[in-house]
């Protein structure tokens, strides 16, 4: 496995990439000796097979500077890992896992970049000048190693607010699980990873047991990452602090929409000197979540069936929008996707929230563009092929894909785009990472697409408490608008949407949420337009 970039290929872009196979099934091999000493590799016939409902793979792809796809190399040592983890520990779910090693291998091309950069093939002395960065090479120096220093910038990335702690802690458990299986499968590397110890606990046994005294083996290493307690609880943990559903201010999202519907232009991994172009499909979708508050897979696997053109009218002379704000059903019922009922039923539940006009209009106008109806026409081509091949897992299951509906969003290559979802998590990345880096910000914009959701909530609330009637007397009561916006988000549970809103009341800043296009077009002059 490499994941070094070629020193000659300075354009060139690399970037770590999660490719998801659907209901891969794995069956044991049975490995022989056949009679000329050759290795064999057979099947039984009823043997034992392991299906995979999601099997998360690692690649790094070059992209040259035309954002033309030059290699696609697998990360061998990181798959055999995530596989193991499934076949024999029986973990079903690898997203978590292959998220937080494909950001570490992200990491370890930052600073192979770096060391690109600095590096004079006349001037440098291996004798003396430390190595190019490698995910299997280790300084003798402790804090010199890779691992270590994805361990203190992990921390810092928490303390500043950027990521999470849960997903900081997750991701080095990922790290940390990947060079634990290398080492228990014999492979020894220059110098430690970390520090590793296998610590024998002895303890009585119950009465039940036949043993007086049982033993237990602990790995451990010093790679632990430790948070100091929040001082304003005492030490204890806040729910309502959750990082996920802080919405944005309203100086952060204009940053950030501004980037999404003018400039559409951002930075890449590995490429902060260039701004690139930011598909258009990467810019209606954050809007979206934005201002409709679906999740990140609702909006993705929107379809032509829940588009339509607005109605206009002449008032004074200007064409308006008879309804400034329209439904938007999502769910089994309008043939989309959202949460299953209880998180297990068999059906997508379905519910109606609202979206502007003109954000409406603006989904309209992208359906009739060359490029959608180009990419609408690749995915019928595609569905064929599949039908043809005998595919048919890619149309079975709640979350399958229906060849009946235009999905709204379609790659290049005619694939719905709600079955590659972390492509919106990492544009949306570059999004945040655009804004922080061109406009200077004394904090760092921190938050991923669902706090879009959160931000849609927060705002939809105050709105609807602030609205008086002609005698300055609030038209709404708190708990009805609590029902309001829980039922938009499509919550079971309204202690649910009360989280959206305890974190609104105690972020510690004087900042409103800002009203962006909602408050722009007077959407919600009249609550009759929030039916």
């Amino acid at each position: 496995m490499s994941v070094e970039s070629n020193t000659n290929k300075a354009l060139n872009r690399f970037e770590v990439e999660i490719s998801i196979i659907p209901n891969y099934t794995y069956q044991k091999p049975l490995v022989y000796i056949d009679d000329n000493g050759e290795p064999q590799v057979k099947y039984r016939d009823n043997g034992k097979r392991t299906t995979i409902k999601k099997l998360s793979l690692l690649y790094v792809a070059e992209y040259d500077d035309t954002n033309k796809l030059i290699s696609y190399t697998s990360l061998d040592e990181v798959n055999e890992f995530l596989m193991a983890k499934t076949i024999d520990d029986g973990v079903l779910e690898l997203a978590t896992d292959a998220q937080g090693l494909a950001h570490y291998f992200t990491f370890i091309l930052d600073k192979q970049a770096a060391w690109d950069a600095e590096y004079d093939e006349a001037d440098f002395d291996p004798l003396y000048d430390a190595p190019r960065p490698a995910w299997n090479y280790f300084p003798r120096n402790k804090f010199d190693k890779l691992t270590y220093q994805y361990r203190d910038g992990m921390k810092q990335l928490a303390t500043d607010g950027v990521l999470a702690k849960t997903t900081v802690r997750q991701y080095m458990s990922s790290v940390v699980g990947f060079y634990k299986h290398l080492l228990r499968q014999g492979i020894r590397f220059n110098n430690p990873p970390f520090q590793f110890e296998i610590i024998s606990i002895h303890f009585e046994g119950s009465a039940s047991s036949m043993k007086a005294y049982h033993s237990k083996q602990v790995h451990t290493t010093d790679m632990r990452i430790k948070f100091a307690k929040p001082s304003r609880s005492g030490g204890t943990k806040l729910s309502h602090l959750r990082r996920d559903l802080k919405p944005f201010m309203d100086g952060e999202w204009k940053i950030l929409q501004n980037i999404l519907m003018k400039s559409r232009r951002v930075i890449r991994h590995g490429d902060d000197n260039k701004l690139h172009s930011l598909p258009i499909e990467f810019c209606l979708h954050p809007m979206i979540c934005r201002n409709t508050g679906l999740r990140r897979e609702e909006a993705a696997s929107l379809h032509l069936g829940q588009v339509v053109k607005p109605e206009t009218q002449i008032v004074d002379g200007k064409e308006v929008f008879k309804k400034l704000v329209l439904d938007l059903g999502v769910g089994d019922k309008y043939g989309s996707l959202t949460k299953t009922a209880q998180g297990n039923a068999e059906k997508n539940k379905s519910r109606v929230t609202i979206i502007p006009a003109l954000m409406m209009q603006m989904l309209y106008e992208y359906t009739q563009s060359d490029r959608y109806k180009k990419r609408l026409k690749k995915f019928k081509a595609w569905c064929k092929e599949q039908a043809e091949q005998d595919h048919t897992h890619w149309f079975e299951g709640d979350d399958a894909i229906n060849p009946n509906l235009d999905y709204l969003f379609i790659t290049q290559s005619g694939k719905p785009m709600f079955t590659r979802l972390q492509d919106f998590t990492s544009r949306w990345v570059e999004v945040r990472n655009t804004a922080n880096f061109s406009k200077g910000l004394e904090h760092p914009i921190a938050g991923s697409l669902h706090n879009l959701r959160s931000t849609f909530a927060v705002n939809i609330f105050r709105h609807l408490l602030n609205k008086k009637d002609e005698h300055g007397n609030p038209v709404i009561t708190p708990d009805d608008a609590l029902d309001r916006v829980s039922a938009l988000l499509g919550h079971e549970n309204i202690s649910t949407t009360m989280l959206y809103l305890k974190i609104a009341q105690d972020i510690p800043s004087a900042d409103e949420i800002y009203e962006d296009v909602l408050d722009y077009i007077g959407a919600f002059d009249s609550l009759e337009d929030l039916k």
